[in-house]
């Protein structure tokens, strides 16, 4: 499907991986880092100097959204497209979008040395969404950041889900969660946590 917001560059497909898989090299240069201690803090590393890529793939949707991350680059006119794609795609509302998720995404990427897409499962969820997923599942939360724009629950193609959660819990401030046998991760940003 394409995006209604035809100005934004639309490049991932499903599972695709635009870039190089992450080599070995790198993911052990990260992961001792990350070891080390040696990343400088998130709340410095958030806010990119320079714009950065950032796509996306939606699992349900099958849209594709690309856009060039950072303070100067993201417009109302960029806000809006993405908040669109990242629209309860159930009930087809559409909230704003707490941009220290984006923060986090792209630092995850720039220190994984990645251009490949993340395939997101969920983005904003309505109160409606919600509560019929809280009855199939005892893993939906009641107060669910999804519900107020501050939650994602993703995949960063080429990247094991396990070296994912580990970067989000390095970067993120709020929380992280692992869900190995749907294989994501999930990043909010309430207080910091871990599950």
């Amino acid at each position: 499907m394409r995006t209604r917001f035809p100005f934004l560059k639309s490049i991932c497909s499903p599972g695709e991986n635009h870039g190089k898989k992450i080599s070995r090299r790198s993911f052990l240069l990260a992961s001792a880092q990350i070891a080390a201690g040696v990343f400088v803090p998130s709340a410095v590393l958030a806010i990119p100097s320079e714009p950065r890529p950032l796509s996306f793939y939606h699992t349900h949707t099958g849209e594709r959204i690309s856009i060039d991350y950072s303070p100067e680059t993201y417009t109302d006119s960029v806000r809006r497209a993405l908040e669109y794609f990242l629209r309860d795609f159930r009930t087809s509302e559409v909230h704003r979008i707490d941009r220290r998720l984006l923060d986090v995404l792209t630092t995850i990427q720039h220190y994984c040395k990645s251009h490949s897409c993340y395939e997101v499962i969920s983005g904003y969820r309505s109160a409606k969404t919600n509560a019929f997923l809280r009855k199939k599942s005892n893993g939906v939360a009641k107060k669910s950041y999804h519900m107020q724009g501050r939650a994602i629950d993703i995949r960063l193609a080429g990247l094991d889900t396990e070296v994912l959660r580990d970067m989000a819990v390095k970067f993120n401030t709020g929380g992280v969660g692992f869900y190995p046998k749907s294989d994501f991760v999930h990043i909010d940003t309430g207080r910091k946590r871990t599950w």
